[in-house]
């Protein structure tokens, strides 16, 4: 089952010794697949990286708007 992803900012001092091991075995798994991403030649560059980015916050900020409050 996969894990769900650990709510950010951690607090250390208020995380339990579970879930600091849950969230830091989050964290490997994510790099682990970035790094197998990588190595297989699965990355954009820069440009295409800020491009989608600001592709992705114009269609959020649309979303937000078109919602009631």
């Amino acid at each position: 089952m996969a894990q769900t992803a650990p709510k950010y900012p951690v607090d250390p001092a208020a995380e339990t010794v579970a879930e600091r091991e849950a969230r830091l075995a989050w964290e490997r798994e994510r790099i682990a697949e970035a790094e197998e991403d990588i190595a297989a030649g699965r990355v954009i560059s820069g440009d295409e990286a800020l491009a989608w980015l600001e592709m992705e916050l114009a269609e959020a900020e649309a979303a937000m708007e078109r919602e009631p409050e």
